[in-house]
């Protein structure tokens, strides 16, 4: 079964009939993905590029893993997949480990298992830091810690 991108928005009918005014079905599509295949229409259609080139190996095996087959379709187009995929990750763990601004949270990626307290978190799901320089993570990769 295909990934369930729930916090992923789709696109709108305003959006669709856009879409359809260019020659394109956005229907079921992602904003992000909707957003790649207009590009590429301008790419072929207005720019006149012939090679809009395709996805990379890791991109085809991460999307695979969520049932997502991405090989056939542009480099943009799978690229607006994977970002979907890893945004849905985010949000998702955002929501089970409750991360918010002043959780003390670590990294599954390091190895010391520092402790960092969350300072603020972007639409999607770049984790930043108290402590400044410019310390971040992506939401996916922390677990909830206890309070410092």
């Amino acid at each position: 079964m295909r990934k369930s991108l729930t916090h992923i928005d789709e696109v709108n009918d305003q959006q669709i009939a856009f879409g359809k005014k260019i020659g394109l079905d956005l229907r079921g599509c992602s904003v992000t993905v909707a957003i790649a295949r207009i590009e590429d229409a301008i790419d072929l259609g207005f720019r006149g590029i012939t090679e809009l080139g395709n996805p990379t190996p890791k991109q085809i095996d991460f999307a695979a893993k969520f049932k997502c087959e991405i090989a056939g379709l542009s480099r943009r187009e799978g690229s607006a997949i994977v970002d979907d995929l890893m945004t849905q990750l985010n949000r998702e763990t955002i929501n089970a480990e409750g991360l918010a601004r002043g959780v003390v949270v670590t990294n599954i990626n390091d190895a010391l298992n520092r402790r960092y307290v969350i300072s603020s978190i972007d639409p999607e799901g770049t984790v930043y830091f108290r402590g400044g320089n410019r310390k971040k993570a992506w939401a996916r990769s922390l677990r909830r810690g206890t309070d410092a």
